[in-house]
Order: structure tokens, then sequence, then C-alpha cells
């Protein structure tokens, strides 16, 4: 067979876990050190600014980013854990950011059954957004996934106080997976890595196309809320992804892109 007839694997493949290491979390540390690869891809960074963090399933404890790597040197293994007080539970060296523990560990504590990833960037097309005092807007079918799931959390200075985690979580409340820190940047958050990327590239998507549509000065055509809310019900319950709700079908095709540029992100 050739290179052109081999089958194009669309599953993807969790390399062997480590001795010492439960599956559970080995696969939590490749997913998520795939997100940070493909924020580096993207061009969301601010270098070793802002996190990506998963939670370790069936513990209290997450993964989260050694502060001062960039994004494109975060591999699987060199991920750092820890715990919903911020006390590091791994065995190793590396730093954790004083920030990214208060902002992560509030939604992890708050949403424990359901947002197990979070994810929060600095990206201009957000960034832009949340120095407006507008609300979000779905402009286009994919951003209907937006609508009603959107939360917004005033600027208070830099996240380094416990006490802005209340604020935090009840901006985010009991249906929300996505926050507007305004004048600070995006948060978006899901059950597993790929929804929360994907709801993070989505965001930046309808961010950029808002931004472009109000500039235009032409007349917007705006979507009905009915439509909207039937729209959102149809991704959120998988239909318009062939039923796949668990994981994102786009997720194995990201996996083979990153492999493309740089396998190490799954060592």
């Amino acid at each position: 067979m050739t290179r052109a007839e081999t089958p194009i694997p669309l599953e993807i493949s969790y390399p062997d876990t480590p001795n010492g290491m439960s599956d559970v979390e080995w696969h939590a540390r490749v997913d998520l050190a795939a997100a940070y690869r493909l924020t580096h891809h993207y061009g969301w960074t601010s270098v070793v600014y802002n996190h990506i963090t998963m939670r370790v399933p069936g513990t209290d404890t997450f993964l989260i980013n050694p502060f001062g790597l960039t994004y494109d040197e975060i591999t699987a293994s060199n991920l750092t854990c820890i715990d919903l007080d911020g006390n590091k539970v791994s065995d190793d060296s590396w730093p954790v950011n004083r920030a990214g523990y208060v902002i992560h560990a509030a939604i992890h504590k708050a949403r424990p059954d359901d947002l197990h990833c979070v994810m929060h960037t600095h990206e201009p097309f957000s960034q832009s957004i949340a120095a407006l005092n507008v609300e979000v807007v779905p402009m286009m079918q994919e951003g209907c996934q937006l609508f009603e799931r959107i939360g917004y959390h005033d600027f208070n200075g830099i996240v380094l106080d416990e006490t802005e985690q209340e604020a935090l979580t009840t901006a985010m409340g009991a249906d929300k997976h996505t926050l507007v820190l305004k004048n600070h940047g995006l948060l978006t958050a899901g059950p597993n890595v790929a929804w929360a990327f994907v709801r993070h590239q989505l965001f930046i998507r309808n961010a950029e196309i808002m931004l472009r549509t109000m500039s235009s000065g032409a007349q917007i055509s705006y979507i009905s809320d009915e439509i909207m809310r039937h729209t959102r019900e149809q991704f959120e319950g998988g239909a318009a992804q062939s039923g796949a709700a668990v994981r994102h079908p786009e997720w194995p095709a990201f996996w083979r892109m990153l492999d493309r540029i740089d396998p190490s992100w799954k060592h």
C-alpha cells in the first residue's frame, strides 16, 4: 500500500504509561500537553504566562504548566501537579504561578462534576472584546454554542488574592463554561481538554468576526434567541458532530497535526 493509500487514523492512541503512574493521569497529561502545543501553534501565548489546567480524574489534584517554560517546551512528562489548596503533589522542582493557581482552582473547586479542564489566555481578539462594554453576540452557526453560556468578571488587578475566587465562581454560575475577564482575557472550561480548547478557539473566532462586523458599518444580521438556543442544543447534544458529545471529533485531527510539527509533546 502506498503512502497515499495508507488510511489516516481517525482515533487517538496514547503512548505507553510510564512506570509508577496511573493510566488516567498519563492520558490527562498527554491531552493537556497537546493543548499547550496547540495554543503555541495558534499564537495565543504570552511567553510563559497564562495557564491550561486539567483535573486528574478521580482526584482533587490538577495539572498545570511549570512556570517559566514556553508552551512549545511543555510535554506530558514535565507538567506539574498541585492540589486544590495550591500544594505541590508531583515530585519535581518546577515553580507554579500564583495567579494561575487562584483562577483555575476557583473553577475546579466550584464545578468538580463538569468542568475538569480550564483554559485561560490573553489573546488579542478576546482581550479586545474584554476591553469593550459590550456583551458577546453569537455571530455565526458555531457561535451559537456561546449563547447563554458566557459569564463576565470585572477587573480588580492581578488575581493573586483567593478572596476573588468567590467572584469568579459567581460569574461562572452553574450553567456557563466561558468567562470574559473584563480588561484581562478569556477563560473557557469543559469536561475534558478537547472541549475546553475547542470552546476557546470558537470564542476567539466569534470575537474576530464580531469586531470585524462592528467596524464594517454595515447592518449586522443577528440570529434570534430561539434559533441560537436551538442550535446550541444541537451542538451540546452531539447531533451536529455525529453523536460525538464526549470528545470533539477534531481532537484526533489536532493530534495528527501536532505529530507532523513535533511529536515530542507526547513524551
